[in-house]
């Protein structure tokens, strides 16, 4: 509720990679006040609030706007904006929204009609309509500078590496373009008409009608290096600005012989080019232009709105024409592709089903989830496969039945299509990668499940199947066996983003069974090994060095607890098929030891020598990084004395009950893969991991 004061209180949702730009021009802007940070992960949330010097850390959107505020900032990633910037309205209180500001038109309705009625600011942070080469084009243009303007081209790329399973084509449409269409709408005027067509690797074109000129929309997220560029052409000259670099150049002819003309053209775009790129560094060590910013003069303009009740820098009505596009623009180029030749064979089933399809899986073309499709498939289920790019991935074969639709989890509309005429959700998507940040980890496994419950919900599914892990558990010296009731892990931060994304994720799920929403069973296997996925020897693992030299962390009769992927595809089709299953079940086969575990795969022919090393050795050089990070004040490292331990450990998991409510056993059962005859395919003898603790290699399989 906002307060008659001149001192503003402000509060921040979301504390991920945007945040501290935000939170580095609110302490510009005299009279604001950082009061409160929320975000699910209360360890980024926290040192944010140190970067503060103050403030209340807190996990829900809903304690935060219990704190008396005048502003907050919505910066969490796209999908979930409506939700909170909607609460942020209805409680009283100005927002500035992160573009885009909703990722479907009907979200960013919602959010201006919440604004209209609530009588408060809704501003959108269209950042780089005020970055100092934008404007200063802007000037040149308004000014004649290039005679009458005909038309703009808008280039935006993508650093792909900057990845992971969420940052699909989709995925990164949404959250890269409105950049490129609010710059054009700026020049072009409102945009009219548009045509559009998409291309391999999620490359699109556009060519736009405005009221004042033509456009050209260029979107790469496959081009290396990734470029941000923006083209002006008039009668008299032209204009392009690097965004990237913050540099521009005008191109104008000279009255010179046409050979040195060309010439000087050359030269003159060179000098500038070299003059804009000197100028632009010492601005930036000289700490007089920032990181985005355009950011800061947002917010400055939006908090002079607020206290003048003024007009915002930009309206929610701009955000919403910039959302409009983006659908309708995706919609058009990948409606186009699907009707090209190359894509005849799987036409059909690009298209969401609405003849009742009975079981959706997401993950569906990760190791695990080709198997869950196959075994859902056998039991004479209707399985409805959830992809992010179409078509499939080479080699994969689907079974004769099997809908595919392309999905990418967080983003509503998508997800919506894919679950029409679903009765139960199979959710096998997850970042299980070796490497990623904590906020990839929490972004994909803890927020995309997030959203896919909430979607089920408002779906009306009946049952959903979540695939969790053993990673889970907090494991204790001498336990007998670990059963589903058994407490979560009390320092997932030592153990690692992945197993703390996991925690998360099955917490959710189980709280959203417990309220009622959903009927949920969630399945925790241990480390999935098969045939064709990426290769498990040891838990935790140097190696191989000089040749064939494998160090193994851990003693040789450490047990491992193993499942066979198509077991674990069979424990999921039972827990979609048993009525009376419901709540969380282990999956693990009978152990093998460490040793006979390298020796089998040595059998088959797998070219490695193995050397044990005590955990005690590996544990007094970590002592030393976690000793330098908590002098930095950094966090925990990557690898930890507590993930030391606990990765090295004997624990066997209880199975009871999945055998009891399930009916499952181990049929194929981990043996069978290293007791096969020698000479045998090299991926017999490479096997597989999606497990908690790999060091070698993962697998990304979220849609």
């Amino acid at each position: 509720m906002t307060r008659p004061t001149s001192s503003l209180r402000v509060g921040l949702i979301g504390c991920g990679r945007i945040a501290p730009v935000h939170l580095r021009y609110l302490q510009q802007v005299p009279g604001i006040e950082v009061v409160g940070f929320c975000d699910r992960d209360l360890d980024r949330a926290h040192a944010l609030a140190r970067r503060a010097g103050a403030g209340e850390v807190l996990r829900e959107v809903s304690d935060l706007l219990r704190m008396p505020l005048d502003a907050v900032h919505v910066l969490t990633p796209p999908a979930m904006h409506a939700e909170a910037a909607t609460a942020a309205l209805e409680s009283g209180v100005n927002v500035l929204v992160e573009k885009p500001m909703a990722t479907t038109v009907q979200a960013a309705e919602r959010m201006n009609a919440a604004a209209r009625k609530a009588g408060r600011l809704l501003c959108v942070d269209h950042n780089r309509l005020f970055d100092p080469a934008v404007v200063k084009a802007r000037g040149l243009v308004a000014a004649g500078a290039i005679g009458t303007l005909l038309s703009v081209e808008a280039y935006q790329g993508v650093n792909v590496q900057e990845g992971g399973p969420g940052a699909t084509p989709l995925a990164m449409w949404l959250n890269l373009v409105p950049h490129p269409l609010y710059l054009l709408r700026s020049f072009m005027g409102e945009i009219m008409e548009w045509h559009a067509c998409g291309g391999p690797l999620g490359e699109l074109r556009a060519v736009l009608k405005g009221t004042q000129a033509l456009g050209t929309l260029f979107f790469s997220p496959g081009t290396t290096p990734y470029l941000n560029a923006l083209s002006l052409y008039g009668t008299s000259g032209t204009l392009h600005l690097d965004l990237n670099t913050m540099t521009l150049v005008r191109r104008r002819e000279r009255r010179l012989p046409k050979m040195l003309a060309k010439a000087a053209l050359n030269v003159d775009h060179a000098l500038q080019l070299l003059s804009g790129t000197v100028a632009t560094t010492l601005r930036v060590a000289t700490g007089r232009l920032g990181t985005y910013p355009g950011i800061g003069v947002v917010i400055q303009r939006f908090y002079d709105a607020v206290r003048a009740a003024g007009e915002p820098p930009v309206t929610g009505a701009d955000g919403y024409a910039v959302v409009e596009l983006l659908e309708q623009i995706w919609s058009q180029a990948q409606q186009g592709e699907a009707r090209g030749p190359a894509r005849r064979r799987w036409a059909k089933s690009w298209l969401p089903s609405r003849n009742g399809a009975t079981v959706l899986i997401t993950g569906a073309s990760g190791f695990l989830g080709r198997h869950v499709v196959a075994a859902l498939r056998r039991e004479g289920h209707r399985p409805r496969a959830m992809v992010h790019s179409a078509p499939p991935p080479s080699g994969w074969e689907l079974p004769n039945g099997v809908e595919v639709v392309t999905a990418t989890l967080g983003d509503d509309q998508t997800v919506g299509r894919a679950l029409e005429g679903v009765r139960t959700v199979v959710h096998c998507a997850a970042r299980v990668a070796r490497r990623g940040s904590r906020a990839e980890f929490f972004r994909d496994n803890v927020d995309g499940t997030a959203h896919l419950l909430e979607a089920a919900r408002i779906a009306g599914i009946d049952r959903f199947v979540h695939v969790s892990s053993i990673a889970v558990y907090g494991r204790c010296s001498g336990t007998q066996a670990i059963h589903e009731d058994g407490e979560y892990d009390p320092r997932p931060e030592l153990r690692g983003a992945y197993t703390w994304s996991k925690i998360e994720a099955d917490r959710l799920v189980q709280d959203f069974g417990r309220a009622g929403h959903l009927r949920t069973v969630i399945i925790r296997p241990g480390i999935i090994v098969g045939p064709d996925g990426p290769p498990f020897r040891a838990r935790l693992s140097i190696g191989p060095v000089f040749g064939r030299l494998f160090f193994v962390v851990g003693r040789r009769k450490a047990l491992l607890p193993l499942c066979h992927v198509e077991d674990v595809a069979r424990a999921v089709a039972a827990a979609v098929a048993r009525e009376t299953a419901r709540g969380t079940y282990n999956v693990v086969d009978e152990p093998l030891t460490q040793k006979e575990w390298l020796a089998g795969l040595m059998a088959q022919g797998a070219s490695i020598r193995p050397m044990y090393v005590s955990p005690l050795l590996l544990a007094i050089p970590v002592a030393g990084l976690e000793l330098a990070s908590r002098l930095a004040r950094r966090s925990s490292p990557t690898l930890s004395r507590y993930k030391i331990r606990q990765a090295t450990e004997s624990v066997r998991y209880d199975t009871s009950r999945a055998r009891r409510d399930l009916g499952w056993t181990p049929e194929i059962g981990v043996r069978a893969l290293i007791s096969e005859p020698p000479n045998t395919s090299a991926a017999k003898a490479d096997l597989s991991i999606v497990g908690p603790l790999a060091v070698e290699r993962g697998r990304r399989g979220l849609p």
